[in-house]
């Protein structure tokens, strides 16, 4: 089991036939985790997982728009991230991680 942190942008569009709401719920259904799980601010949550920090990212984005959305998730004992969606500056992400790789 691993410690994630995790931060995510969903845009407020119908994307592919699914609504904000929709896309969101989605999202912190597979976010919740019963080992752990925090997510008192906006769009940033901790949990705990047994997957990989790019399993992790790929079942988090399962009903998420590449295009629209963006999820970024890091592990903090290994300094490994991942991301999913449109990421403007990779560059600049992956300077403060060992890896950072796009699911």
């Amino acid at each position: 089991m691993a410690t994630y942190a995790v931060t995510f942008r969903i845009s407020a569009k119908t994307v592919n036939g699914k609504t904000y709401i929709e896309r969101y719920s989605s999202f912190m259904e597979k976010l919740y985790s019963k080992s752990g799980y925090w997510e008192e601010t906006t769009s940033f949550a901790l949990t705990i997982s047994d997957k990989s920090t790019q399993a992790l990212v790929r079942h988090l984005s399962q009903d998420l728009s590449a295009t629209e959305d963006l999820v970024v998730a890091f592990d903090p004992s290994d300094m490994s991230s991942a991301y999913f969606g449109n990421l403007e500056h990779k560059d600049v992400l992956a300077s403060f991680f060992n890896t950072c790789t796009k699911v």
